[in-house]
């Protein structure tokens, strides 16, 4: 299992995204589930920095991977309450892509991923569970 914290920054993803990707390597993770985690975290935890707090405050981001089977990645913040399962938009899929709307095409891509997720709120935090599909 691997654990991490990061602040509410776009910087700081970068490097967790880096550290996550070194640490996974160490370990028996195909190249294949590696894009995906990296994938899954930089849209995820971009959200959460992007509209997840009302004020310029520093907060804290925690990450834990699970690298058995099922392998599994839970986002937990403090930001405020969204469950992206129901309260994201339905991705617009039809037109020109810069034409569409903003909103809800990263989770769809990684539901057609193969990606399950399950949202709770506990304790004033949003908990976000991604569990990855057997390779």
């Amino acid at each position: 299992m691997i654990e991490l914290s990061m602040a509410n920054r776009a910087a700081d993803l970068q490097r967790v995204l880096d550290d996550v990707e070194a640490r996974l390597e160490a370990q028996p993770v195909s190249a294949k589930r590696m894009y995906a985690v990296r994938l899954a975290l930089d849209e995820l935890v971009s959200n959460v920095i992007s509209y997840g707090y009302d004020d310029q405050a520093e907060h804290q981001i925690g990450l834990k991977i699970e690298t058995g089977e099922p392998f599994a990645v839970t986002i937990t913040d403090d930001a405020k309450a969204f469950n992206p399962l129901e309260d994201a938009p339905a991705p617009v899929l039809e037109g020109p892509v810069e034409d569409r709307p903003i909103g809800g095409l990263g989770l769809h891509i990684l539901k057609q991923m193969g990606m399950k997720m399950d949202y709770r709120r506990d304790q004033n935090r949003n908990v976000l569970r991604v569990v990855f599909p057997p390779e």
